[in-house]
């Protein structure tokens, strides 16, 4: 399977752009999954097998994840009770990259690879960069909903005094053009990765670079994370 998707380290680059935080498990034996808080959503980001992302969500994100969904004309949910079921219509989802977030209320728990998450009542499936981009945008929303500070009344004579709320800014990364792109990693060179070994990139464009390794699996890689990140070297 031609695999396009973000690799894990760039899904955990992403998320800390956003500065949402990760909870570590005690004991955790899987490291592709982000878990946002002891009892929040948890993401599986298992790309270099799978052509799908799967969020493990709580009550809140569900619910707003699903509102945002339905208004972007994206949003699926699936009410199979049977694992072998859900497990055929995702697959048929995933082979087609499809543009669509599946939904599962109440997911079946023989979905479930961990026994922390029995406790995370819904799941949810998507296969995109660009929809994974959307569902952490959803988090992030949630998130600084959490944090933002609660406004402060208190009198002075008649007219109350109201505590000036100040929005958090998430960073973000300059974007590159291709050229600059370019500059820096040219088509046509050989690079090295940490976890694939060597390559050579086989094409830049809209921002993304295409890289061939030695054993003839493909990969894509957002180039800003990637040139910020220094995950390819240039040999």
């Amino acid at each position: 399977m031609n695999n396009t998707l973000y690799i894990y380290e760039e899904v955990c680059d992403l998320i800390k752009e956003r500065k949402l935080d990760q909870y570590e498990r005690e004991g955790a034996k899987d490291k592709f999954i982000w878990q946002f808080a002891k009892n929040g959503s948890s993401l599986h980001v298992k790309t270099v097998m799978q052509s799908r992302y799967v969020l493990y969500a709580t009550e809140k994100d569900y619910n707003l994840l699903m509102r945002k969904a339905d208004a972007a004309n994206l949003g699926i949910v699936l009410k199979e009770s049977k694992k072998e079921a859900l497990e055929m219509l995702v697959a048929q989802y995933e082979e087609v990259s499809s543009k669509a977030i599946l939904f599962i209320r109440n997911g079946n728990k023989g979905l479930l690879q961990n026994p922390d998450e029995k406790k995370l009542s819904h799941v949810i499936y998507f296969f995109t960069n660009e929809n994974l981009e959307f569902v952490l945008d959803c988090l992030c929303e949630n998130y600084l909903e959490s944090k933002e500070p609660k406004k402060v009344k208190t009198m002075t004579g008649s007219r109350p005094l109201v505590q000036k709320v100040v929005p958090i800014q998430k960073p973000s990364l300059p974007e590159l053009t291709d050229d600059e792109i370019k500059n820096v990693i040219p088509e046509g060179c050989v690079v090295s990765h940490k976890k694939y070994g060597k390559g050579t990139v086989k094409a830049i464009l809209e921002g993304k670079i295409r890289v061939l390794f030695e054993d003839s699996a493909e990969k894509v890689f957002a180039a800003s994370v990637c040139i910020d990140k220094k995950l390819l070297t240039v040999i």
